[in-house]
């Protein structure tokens, strides 16, 4: 954990956080990621909607956008190597006189994420531990070209951001789903999960479909949602399924729930789906889902 590596420079003295200093992080998925350094200035930049309002409520400052300059910048990595080199590139937009620290496990890239790096700037410092690495750079100008805040084209002219669930094609699980779908269906609808919004998209093609409802956790998914799906009966929401209050009942809703590699988390968030859809469907309102078939989905589905 970062807490752990960056204690580990402090006491080694390589790493002296003064008072004074202002710390950004981006992208931190734990509350210890703020308590090495907790007296100190600090605020926080992530995407997703659930740990944005688990740090506000905790009293961290912070949330989908932020400003200004600081001294020290933390990236955080992510599972996307795209998104890892964007927050590298907007460590050394927030830190240009400062030090950008990245931090992440084996498993998550750090490896190749640091010589990456080195190939552009020298390292100031590196630490290990705990199945991972912290190191550390002074900011300069070479970044650039890891900039991903613009929205790509791919198949199908959809356009995708780095970190987004599939953003370099459709997903094929996405796809089946969409041709299994009637295309006539009419009333409102909600797409939970909604991603980049390649199923409401394929939805809006029925004239007779009256509304729906995008409900998507990650801003940037949600954001590029609104340019695949520029549709005056599309309406967005940036919420967490697990407390999202739904507006409505509905006709219909679509979903291809989140999970990764059967892990338990995401296994039960795939039931927190079936079971938000089943209070917020119409008496004879329909689910249309689809998920790997070695998901143990159908004792929560019956």
């Amino acid at each position: 954990m970062f807490s752990n590596r960056l204690n580990a420079a402090i006491r080694t003295r390589v790493v002296e956080p003064k008072k004074e200093k202002k710390w950004l992080h981006l992208f931190p998925e734990h509350p210890s990621d703020f308590s090495v350094v907790m007296p100190l200035k600090q605020v926080f930049f992530h995407s997703s909607f659930s740990v944005v309002q688990k740090f506000i409520s905790q009293g961290i400052d912070g949330g989908a956008s932020v400003s200004g300059i600081y001294d020290n910048v933390v990236v955080h990595l992510p599972q996307s190597k795209r998104l890892a080199q964007h927050l590298v590139f907007l460590a050394s937009e927030f830190a240009p006189q400062g030090v950008v620290y990245v931090d992440g496990a084996k498993t998550q890239g750090v490896e190749s994420i640091m010589k990456a790096v080195r190939k552009l700037v020298p390292l100031e410092g590196q630490v290990s531990g705990r199945h991972g690495r912290l190191f550390w750079f002074m900011a300069k100008e070479v970044f650039a070209p890891w900039d991903a805040s613009a929205a790509k084209e791919i198949d199908g002219g959809f356009k995708t951001r780095a970190g987004t669930f599939s953003s370099e094609h459709v997903d094929p699980g996405s796809e089946l789903l969409a041709k299994s779908l009637p295309n006539d269906l009419s009333g409102v609808a909600a797409d939970l999960g909604a991603g980049w919004g390649y199923l409401s998209h394929c939805l809006l093609k029925s004239f007779a479909l009256i509304s729906i409802d995008l409900v998507e956790v990650d801003l940037i998914a949600l954001d590029c949602a609104k340019i695949n799906c520029n549709d005056k009966r599309a309406r967005f929401h940036w919420r967490d399924i697990q407390t999202w209050f739904a507006p409505k009942v509905y006709d219909h809703v679509v979903m291809n729930p989140p999970f990764h590699a059967g892990r338990q988390k995401e296994l039960e968030l795939g039931r927190v789906f079936i079971k938000k859809a089943s209070t917020i469907l119409k008496k004879k309102g329909k689910l249309w889902m689809v998920a790997n078939r070695h998901l143990p989905y159908e004792e929560t589905l019956s």
